[in-house]
């Protein structure tokens, strides 16, 4: 009898800590996050993945022009990259490098250092802070708040990731729970004014259990900006290119 009582009292009290704690909502911020990471390859290989490199070709439109071009590019995100680039009709003689290395950027040719403007490197470090967040687990981090959102123009479910000296970043994933939108306002490259910028992401590629978009397409303000289509993925601690180091 004082068995039976015991576990009555036992079930009770497990049925009110559940109670005073409920689980998220299906739809709540954590669960899509969750979610998204799991489809990402996981938080552990996600976690080792602080540094991406990756080749690949893009189409960039700007200035009334379209250019192909080719490159590499390495990304310790937030505010650490090395982008090598070339036009792909010019071949890789005509590469151009655009180095972040906050607080300062350069663009680099023939060896030559150039310091970034100031609304160019304003531009590219909140360009970059978007690889840190399609890493998905730096959302898990203290600072930063999530809040749901009402989903995009193609129904997927929606989060807003919110931290101090950053923009606003809100992200959509499909139905399998997969990231395949970004949403943010920048500031332009040219001259500083802001512009929406959308982030569309498909297909996969892999490397070291990270599960990361092919292909990146990119629009500002609604007009056609860049198109990437990666080759080539690797993961590694940190990006070590010589050029980080600045002008000598």
């Amino acid at each position: 009898m004082r068995l039976a009582l015991s576990t009555a009292l036992l079930l009770v009290c497990t049925a009110c800590a559940s109670a005073g704690a409920p689980a998220p909502a299906p739809d709540a911020p954590e669960r899509i996050l969750a979610r998204a990471i799991e489809q990402a390859g996981g938080a552990a290989a996600l976690g080792r993945a602080t540094a991406l490199l990756w080749e690949g070709d893009a189409t960039v439109h700007a200035g009334g022009r379209t250019v192909s071009i080719a490159g590499r590019w390495a990304v310790q995100p937030p505010d650490t990259a090395v982008v090598s680039t070339w036009e792909a009709s010019r071949g890789p003689e005509s590469v151009r490098h655009l180095v972040v290395a906050q607080p300062r950027g350069w663009t680099v040719r023939g060896g030559a250092f150039t310091p970034m403007p100031p609304a160019m490197l304003a531009s590219e470090r909140e360009e970059f802070y978007l690889y840190s967040v399609m890493r998905l687990v730096p959302l898990r981090e203290p600072g930063v708040a999530l809040a749901a959102i009402p989903a995009d123009s193609l129904g997927q479910r929606g989060i807003r990731a919110r931290r101090a000296g950053r923009p606003d970043v809100e992200l959509f994933v499909d139905g399998a729970g997969r990231l395949a939108h970004l949403r943010v306002v920048l500031p332009d490259g040219y001259d500083g004014r802001p512009v929406r910028q959308d982030v569309w992401l498909a297909g996969s590629i892999e490397a070291e259990g990270v599960r990361w978009p092919r292909t990146i397409r990119i629009t500002q303000d609604g007009a056609p900006f860049f198109d990437l289509a990666l080759r080539s993925l690797r993961v590694q601690p940190a990006v070590t290119d010589t050029l980080l180091a600045g002008p000598r």
